[in-house]
């Protein structure tokens, strides 16, 4: 089968933005009577808590006025809030988060459903005394008279009060609400930890001199207890004020008791939470390793890194590695390590450069920097791991590491700035994705946006067992389709424990979930189950979506390694239980190299994770810019470099589809979930799809791929105009059209729309109108549009018709500081077999554009 480059569009027309359309539910509010009398209350509940804040100052050293946090839930939008925040003195605003969960009561009600939960805001604010004095004097007014005037720019607070369904203070418990701490801090304790870790993010204050106030007073109240501060970092880009801190156990034993002390009432903390457990568990018995046969390869040289390994510290001398990697270690963590623990960093290493060893793929032609961030531990169950070291907050660390590689600092240049895409395959285990971002992934947000660089992020793992709706009786008789259905049906159930592990829930980077797949050959166990009757599904421990604001999450899919069951023995369970072993350096999975049990340097052992599944994408990454390179160097192709991340993003996701898992989640789940959101809800497991490099890279003479480029700013658009192939016309073979769109986004952290750039196009045509996979309305929420459409009618069309795609761009969470970058792709195929010349068709009329009598669209 002949292969032929990827094509490119010729320059761009610009062309009017589309239009928007739609709005959000319309909501029946209470009288404002009800209003009143529901609210009032609110209003003196907030007066007392103020009051007893000034008790609580009033012989604090550092002048500090009393302060209240308050929450402000409203039903609904509420137009321009923000700025009438501002104009109010002694309020500050402090974010804004979305809401989707409240219940239709005190008059609050949806239109066309009444019993429907709904949506609506969650405002921050702090408030002194004077402000909250305003804003009771406001509500008593409109109590009085709804229809009165508010002073300039204030009428944003009369429909606050209309919508208002909640106003309260922040509390010690929502400080800890969901956050694990006591749960940690209890764990430590009885490991018998003497000085027990914490993590204090405080609300971001916009002034400098308010902020060292807010850690002078932590700071008292942390040394009250015995305790002390171990680090502080402010990033006001991305709004983050973090304290790491440490409490002696008795002190904490009576925090746990009486859940109202100093620490958890100070109005300057937003969250407090346990040290970030952003660890991997290894596999204990390096035994089970084997010896590498002898392989031979060139080594890399003069090739600047493309790819950045942020990890574990690899086994550098391995016979796979020695001469491939470049090791920046800036921090000294080496000195921590032996030889046998660098387990997790050579894996991933391995991945990067090689593949899964199984397969034999060719080995990488650039090399890999390094920048360990992890250290190697026993934890208290005595298993080892290595883990991102608990006096170092994880958002100081990484944002330190990017710096490093694209800033000059102390009169020394940048070490990689040639680096395109971050390989980070670590997550935070005690920080499940819920409606936050959380200061990580705004950090990577940040920086991929600043320095132009694509994170890849492994989506998490989760081992939890799986207890399965059949009794234990009956699992020995089950087909293996009757055990996948039962499988996945419990995996879907236990999905609120399955959530994306921080920095997963990332927009501007690409979040990796691991299929069910490798190249290794089987061991015969009969005590091991496997899940699946098929290779591709979403691993059983692979991290469920959606994403930010319900977004497509995670995006795309890349083999995990297959992960055998055991069922559980025992007599404490009716229902049978599967379990996920851990650890096993035995097939199946992905082959790698490892360290030996005395550190030998040419070991292979075997792995599974969404960390496999990340490495291999960011290994596609390196094929892929290798493509673009080629198309610039031997095809004349011009494409600036400065577009090479957003056309790496796009081209990853761009052959992803849903394939055999689609009708296997929809056999099994279809009667559990209303049709109209059933694609909706199966995106959160199945993301975008499985990745498919191979068909990326090159075209066939019936697959035809173009690449496009542009940069927009806040209303505007560019026209793509993909001329269609005539042999196509009035023919029924099915064709497939993929249009694959990426960007990077600046973001407004203290905004709940976040993203500030929202660029998107309409996929409509007559050729293929159909669309599949992903729903229609989450591709559009994040910062990947990725559409499959399918059709097979016979369209009349004349040579010279095409199919426009407009690329639009609008303004969402704030202004746009600069054009934002896009790459668009777009794919038409047919089967392979059919002799439809399209590539060449193609080809030719992108060279010469045909006029066409009447228009020329589709």
């Amino acid at each position: 089968m002949a292969e032929y480059p990827i094509l490119i569009f010729p320059k761009t027309a610009k062309a009017e933005r589309a239009k928007r359309h739609g709005g959000g539910a319309k909501y029946r509010l209470p009288a404002v009577q009800q209003q009143g009398e529901r609210l009032t209350p609110q209003f003196q509940r907030l007066q007392q808590a103020i009051d007893r804040q000034r008790l609580a100052l009033q012989n604090n050293t550092l002048g500090l006025q009393p302060e209240q946090a308050l929450v402000l839930e409203t039903v609904g939008p509420i137009d321009d809030f923000i700025k009438a925040v501002k104009k109010v003195e002694g309020l500050e605003w402090l974010v804004e988060l979305e809401l989707d969960d409240i219940d239709p009561v005190d008059g609050f009600e949806d239109v066309s459903d009444p019993q429907k939960r709904l949506k609506g805001q969650l405002f921050l604010v702090m408030t002194d005394q004077r402000a909250l004095q305003e804003l009771q004097s406001l509500f008593s007014g409109w109590k009085q008279n709804p229809n009165q005037k508010f002073p300039h720019r204030l009428a944003p607070m009369k429909h606050a009060f209309e919508h208002l369904h909640t106003i309260r203070p922040w509390d010690s418990q929502d400080r800890i609400r969901d956050t694990g701490l006591f749960e940690d801090w209890q764990m430590r304790i009885t490991h018998g930890q003497n000085l027990v870790p914490f993590v204090a993010e405080l609300w971001f204050r916009g002034d400098a001199n308010r902020r060292q106030q807010s850690e002078a007073y932590l700071n008292q109240a942390v040394t009250s207890l015995g305790g002390e501060i171990v680090q502080k970092c402010v990033i006001s880009e991305i709004a983050y004020h973090g304290i790491l801190g440490r409490i002696p156990a008795d002190q904490v034993k009576e925090i746990i008791a009486q859940r109202e002390v100093r620490l958890l009432q100070c109005e300057d903390i937003w969250y407090l939470r346990p040290v970030g457990q952003c660890a991997v568990h290894l596999p204990e018995d390096l035994s089970e390793t084997q010896t590498l046969e002898d392989r031979e390869s060139s080594i890399p040289k003069g090739s600047e890194p493309i790819i950045a390994l942020f990890d574990g510290l690899p086994l550098t001398g391995h016979s796979l590695l020695d001469g491939r990697l470049i090791v920046d270690d800036p921090d000294g963590y080496e000195s921590s390590y032996q030889a046998k623990e660098r387990v997790h960093g050579t894996a991933m290493a391995s991945l990067i450069c090689h593949g899964e060893l199984d397969e034999g793929g060719q080995p990488l032609g650039r090399t890999v920097y390094v920048r360990p961030i992890m250290k190697p531990l026993r934890g208290f169950d005595g298993q080892f791991f290595e883990q991102i070291p608990e006096d170092v907050l994880p958002v100081d660390l990484i944002h330190r590491a990017v710096r490093h590689l694209f800033e000059i600092e102390d009169g020394n240049d940048p070490v990689a700035p040639s680096v395109r895409v971050i390989n980070l395959s670590v997550c935070d285990g005690s920080r499940p994705f819920v409606r936050e971002m959380s200061p990580l992934g705004r950090l990577l947000d940040w920086l991929s946006w600043k320095y132009n660089v694509l994170f890849m992020v492994s989506a998490g793992n989760h081992s939890q067992d799986i207890e399965l709706d059949i009794p234990r009786s009956d699992l020995r008789n089950l087909s293996a389709n009757e055990r996948e259905s039962a499988i996945i049906k419990a995996i879907v159930a236990d999905t609120r424990h399955r959530r994306l592990l921080s920095p997963a829930e990332t927009i501007n980077g690409l979040t990796l979930g691991a299929s069910h797949s490798d190249k290794s050959t089987l061991n015969p166990n009969s005590n091991q189950i496997d899940p699946f009757t098929r290779q591709g599904i979403p691993s059983t421990f692979s991290a469920h979506g959606l994403g930010y604001r319900r977004s497509i999450k995670p995006d795309i899919f890349f083999p995990g390694g297959r992960q055998f069951l055991t069922e559980k023995m025992g007599n404490t369970h009716s229902q049978a239980i599967l379990q996920q072993p851990k650890g096993s350096n035995q097939p199946p999975g992905q082959c790698v190299a490892s360290p030996g049990p005395s550190g030998e340097l040419n070991r292979k052992g075997y792995s599974r994770g969404t960390s496999d599944a990340t490495a291999l994408a960011s290994r596609a990454a390196a094929f892929l810019f290798d493509v673009l390179s080629d198309l610039r160097v031997q095809h004349g192709a011009n494409l600036h470099e400065g577009y090479n991340t957003v056309l790496l993003k796009a081209l990853l996701a761009h052959g992803a589809n849903w394939g055999q898992a689609w009708s296997l989640y929809e056999s099994i789940l279809s009667d559990s979930v209303t049709s109209r959101t059933f694609k909706d809800h199966v995106g959160r497991f199945l993301g975008y799809g499985v990745a498919d490099i191979a068909k990326v890279g090159t075209c066939t003479d019936q697959r035809v791929t173009v690449i496009g480029i542009g940069s927009l700013g806040d209303g505007e658009a560019d026209e793509f105009h993909f001329p269609l192939p005539p042999s196509l016309s009035a023919v029924t073979e099915k064709r497939r059209l993929t249009i694959t769109l990426a960007w990077l986004t600046p973001v407004n952290c203290q905004r709940q729309s976040y993203r500030v750039a929202h660029l998107w196009f309409d996929p409509k045509n007559d050729l293929a109108p159909t669309r599949m996979d992903a729903d229609f309305r989450a591709v559009t929420r994040g910062t990947l549009q990725h559409e499959v459409l399918e059709g097979n009618r016979a369209v009349d069309f004349q040579d010279g018709n095409e199919i426009t795609i407009k690329v639009n761009c609008r303004a969402e969470a704030g202004d746009i500081p600069e054009p934002v970058r896009y790459g668009l792709v777009v794919t038409l195929e047919v089967a392979e077999g059919i002799a439809l010349p399209i590539y060449q068709e193609i080809r030719d009329r992108l060279r010469i554009r045909i006029p066409v009598t009447g228009g020329g669209a589709i």
